[in-house]
């Protein structure tokens, strides 16, 4: 490579050449004046040699293309790279694909330097290497995060053509704004396989024009944005360039401002929620009823209960009001009807109908359940208020001028909460967070720290738009009952509240905007001045959630159809659900009522992919969800939670199948097919017609799997008649010990002999996990493990134990919700049990646990766990102590760091993760943090973590 050499193109891919060699093809370099093309892709040249070429790229005045794909570059050999690029002429196009550039978290020089101020490049190719949109500490100075410095290289440079950062990890919406600019000279723009949720409108404007482009004073442009997680353009993972570009050409012909939104009502029990709703929605003339609402139950009138019987949600509910109009009952005579019948094995009393109403049920109602009624009264008696089952959509709306809020009031039972993950973590909604005035301040109070519970839940399921999270206080009436004069009282508990609300708003990344909570207060004379305030917040926050928020004019028209016929199944007491040619019928029918409507409404009739890019939308929204290929379940806001409501124990819920705690325990989360039929018969006619579509999309969410009954069980998705299904959030939870100890193959004897111990810790900083994240760890391994690794008998809703290598090795998976912890502990008598997989694929079984775990992980994306290993020793999980079975852990926390990033193209189903090992575990190398290698705080011995090393 002298500087006479004539050689024009010079390929070494996979030549085994390392840092040295690199150097010594960079200072050959430095000279030449004839090589164009350079290619070393595959090979280890690491920062090192990417130094060099840095250098060597100053100087060199040839050159015109460089690969260094796949050569395990870094952050600092990528900046180098960069300070090369700022200072050269020639080059035209770089590789460096499936490279690290990413892993120091943050921008240095490659784009902030090179790529900004470069005026030669025009190829830039950066695909999987790890770049986020985090800012970073390099030497105690702050360095730009990824997004921010690409999106200011790619507004600067104006020679690029071609880009391709697909498959990274960015999210700044400000990327696309400014490929999207007009000025810009991009043509072909990968951004795939990223983590962008949203475009602002006006970029959507701008890339119709830019992708459409026909004009020659407009550079068009080729973009795509498939498997990003969108919800504006609400294309979802679809949003590839066609696709794109045809749904921005439907915005740029008949954009229109989206005038709707959902509120979600969130709380713990008891808190008020469903007495906003009624308060809210209440017309002029409800006011009277309203107030007398809010009254003890004994001195309900007819009215209030004739409204609470109607809310019973039964097949009788109607008989249930005309007992009570006709019977003209007020609250002094429930105990007439239910009386008690003493209690049951768990010391809970247990109601039944009296002989008054046995009577009015056989004579003058007779479809009345006399059983369920008199368990819904006494209930009704015991907690003064109706409880929410499931979530409920609220009739009536909000109204807000030009636009309108609906509401969904959540019941805050925490087995609900697994479902209400599915509801929440949409973008399109705003949501409240009430609790009562009482319990600020009060840390023995039941409803304390609900504010931070929720805010935390709800921050854990993603991003919130900015305005979109409100915070409550409510009972506010209730503070002046047992105060003096000063009113000592209300102050402290608002000076405890507008403590909190600071703390959290502090926190929430611009999710709260507005200056003060909410203050729910009904009295008469403060229920004027309530009102007005609610519609004054949420008008802000709605101008702030969907300002920007636009859609095609037909899309809202389809969501209007939709609910046409949502209503129309309901009054029939169908599902709500339709095939894709029913809801072909339905615009079909609306546009012959409608001649006047949209064109595209027309045309959708007859062109499936436009079909397909409005259910996309909808889906977005939470308008519908998939039930199978050609199945749309129609408003899934509270249907989750209203079918789990059949299963989950309250007294208000007379339609349910009533499992109580013992059956419960007793059935391990097992719920028969004829049980969920018959259950959803108190609803809907003909269940068992959609029960196909119906367990389809609970399995597909992991709300629940089929049973495995036999070795010869196939984990196929498609069994949707099992005899029995798995609800793991229906599980039990671990009450002691010696429930562990006495389940089947983990009675202490197993643990008598127990020397090879390895665990893995995930820790969320944050001190907070969603309660539906480790039932769904569980759904997914009990699915995809093989028969018998996991069993029922040995699964609870916060631990499991699992079986391997011919019942030679346990391993106990168990989540702390207060610590915000996930544990993988493996036992065995032999350091060889712990290992799993084909002679050439041996690994240890922890990391393969963990690799699975990471991998369920990836829907979590705003959680940040930090790992670390623990112990070895079986003294430090309390093996060999009491009852030898593992218990709290007692040793340390040795921390580690990741050596380099997995890939976001790793499927484990298609690698075989699940069941032959594949190469998963061998993705993301674990090493110690600096200065973690010192004696274990519960045992004082130096660990040993490897396998093939005995303990001390």
């Amino acid at each position: 490579m002298t500087k006479s050499c004539p050689l024009k193109e010079l390929t070494l891919e996979k030549n085994d050449i390392k840092e040295d060699g690199a150097r010594d093809l960079a200072n050959a370099l430095v000279t030449n004046r004839e090589l164009r093309t350079l290619v070393l892709k595959g090979n280890d040249i690491g920062n090192v040699g990417a130094i060099a070429l840095g250098k060597m790229l100053v100087r060199n005045e040839s050159l015109t293309v460089l690969n260094l794909s796949s050569c395990s570059i870094g952050n600092e050999g990528g900046a180098a790279l960069g300070r090369g690029l700022a200072r050269n002429f020639t080059l035209e196009e770089i590789e460096l694909d499936k490279n690290s550039l990413g892993s120091g978290g943050s921008d240095e020089s490659f784009f902030s330097v090179g790529v900004m101020t470069n005026e030669g490049l025009k190829t830039l190719r950066i695909s999987g290497n790890g770049l986020a949109a985090t800012n970073g500490h390099v030497d105690g100075v702050t360095h730009s995060s990824w997004g921010e410095s690409i999106a200011n290289a790619l507004s600067t440079n104006s020679t690029l053509l071609h880009v391709d950062l697909s498959s990274n990890a960015l999210s700044d919406p400000s990327i696309i704004d400014a490929a999207a600019s007009l000025d810009s000279s991009i043509e072909h723009f990968d951004f795939s396989d990223n983590d962008l949720e949203h475009v602002s409108i006006e970029t959507q404007l701008l890339l119709s024009k830019r992708l459409m482009a026909t004009t020659t004073t407009t550079i068009g442009m080729e973009l795509d944005l498939s498997l990003n997680p969108l919800s504006s353009p609400p294309l979802g993972r679809l949003a590839d360039y066609a696709n794109l570009r045809d749904y921005l050409a439907l915005l740029a012909n008949e954009k229109t401002a989206v005038t709707r939104i959902r509120l979600m009502v969130l709380g713990f029990g008891g808190v008020g929620k469903s007495t906003f709703c009624r308060a809210v929605t209440a017309t002029k003339d409800d006011g009277q009823v309203f107030q007398s609402s809010l009254t003890p139950v004994q001195e309900w009138g007819v009215g209030r209960l004739v409204d609470w019987a109607g809310r019973l949600g039964t097949s009788w509910s109607k008989d249930a009001v005309r007992l009570i109009f006709e019977e003209n009952i007020t609250g002094q005579d429930l105990t007439k009807l239910a009386i008690s019948g003493g209690g049951d094995d768990n010391g809970n009393g247990i109601f039944r109908p009296s002989r008054i109403l046995l009577d009015l049920c056989s004579s003058k109602y007779p479809s009345i359940d006399s059983d369920a009624f008199a368990r819904a009264i006494s209930a009704l008696i015991a907690k003064g208020y109706l409880s929410t089952v499931g979530a409920v959509k609220v009739e009536g709306t909000i109204d807000l001028g030009e636009r309108t809020c609906s509401l969904v009031d959540f019941a805050g039972q925490v087995e609900f909460l697994v479902s209400h993950q599915l509801l929440l973590s949409s973008m399109h909604t705003l949501c409240m967070v009430i609790q009562p005035a009482p319990s600020f301040g009060k840390p023995d109070h039941r409803h304390f720290g609900s504010w931070d519970y929720w805010s935390k839940f709800l921050s854990s399921l993603g991003d919130r738009r900015r305005g979109s999270l409100l915070l409550a206080v409510s009972q506010l009436d209730k503070l002046g009952k047992d105060v003096n004069a000063n009113n000592k009282s209300e102050n402290q508990a608002k000076i405890h509240a507008e403590r909190e609300f600071s703390s959290i708003k502090g926190r929430s990344s611009g999710a709260i905007s507005c200056g003060n909570p909410l203050e729910l207060n009904y009295c008469p004379d403060s229920m004027a001045k309530t009102i007005s305030s609610i519609k004054r917040t949420l008008s802000k926050s709605l101008d702030e959630v969907a300002h920007s928020w636009w859609v095609p004019s037909s899309y809202e028209l389809i969501a209007d159809i939709l609910q046409c016929a949502a209503k129309q199944k309901s009054s029939n007491h169908e599902l709500p659900i339709l095939t894709k040619s029913e809801l072909m019928q339905e615009v079909d029918a609306f546009c012959k009522r409608n001649p006047d409507c949209s064109s595209l409404l027309t045309k959708i009739k007859t062109d499936a992919q436009l079909l397909q890019r409005a259910i996309n939308y909808l889906e977005a929204v939470g308008d519908v969800m998939h039930a199978c290929d050609e199945w749309l379940l129609i408003d899934p806001i509270g249907w989750f939670s209203a079918f789990l409501a059949h299963f989950i124990k309250d007294d208000l819920a007379v339609s349910t199948i009533q499992v109580d705690s013992t059956s419960l325990r007793r059935q391990r989360g097992t719920v028969n097919l004829k049980d969920i039929v018959q259950a959803l018969k108190h609803e809907y006619k003909s269940p068992q017609q959609h029960i196909t579509q119906i367990m389809s999309l609970l399995c597909g969410l992991e709300l629940c799997v089929p049973l495995k009954t036999n070795e010869q069980y196939t984990s196929s998705m498609e069994n949707f008649t099992s005899v029995s299904y798995i609800f793991p959030c229906l599980l039990p939870p671990l009450m002691s010990q010696s429930e562990m100890t006495s389940c089947g193959l983990m009675r202490s004897d197993h643990f008598s002999d127990i020397s090879a111990v390895r665990g893995h810790r995930f820790l969320e900083p944050s001190g907070f996990i969603p309660p539906g994240l480790f039932v769904g760890i569980l759904a997914r391994m009990y699915h995809q493990l093989e028969y018998n690794i996991m069993q029922p008998a040995r699964m609870w809703r916060d631990h499991a134990v699992l079986v391997l290598n011919n019942k030679k090795t346990r391993v106990i998976l168990r989540c702390d919700l207060d610590n915000a912890i996930i544990d993988i502990i493996a036992c065995a008598s032999e350091n060889e049990q712990l290992f799993v997989g084909a002679a050439k694929g041996q690994a240890s079984i922890v990391i393969w646990l963990v690799h699975l775990i990471k991998m369920f992980l990836r829907s979590y994306s705003q959680l940040n766990f930090e790992e670390s290993w623990l112990c070895p020793n079986p003294w430090c999980h309390g093996i060999g102590i009491g009852d030898n079975a593992p218990s709290e852990y007692r040793g340390s926390d040795f921390l580690l760091s990741p050596t380099m990033r997995c890939q976001k193209s790793h499927d484990c189903n298609v690698e075989g993760c699940w069941r032959f090992l594949g190469t998963g575990h061998k993705l993301e190398p674990m090493k110690l943090q600096k200065g973690q290698m010192n004696a274990c705080k519960g045992c004082n011995n130096k660990p040993v973590f490897t396998l093939r090393e005995k303990l001390a």
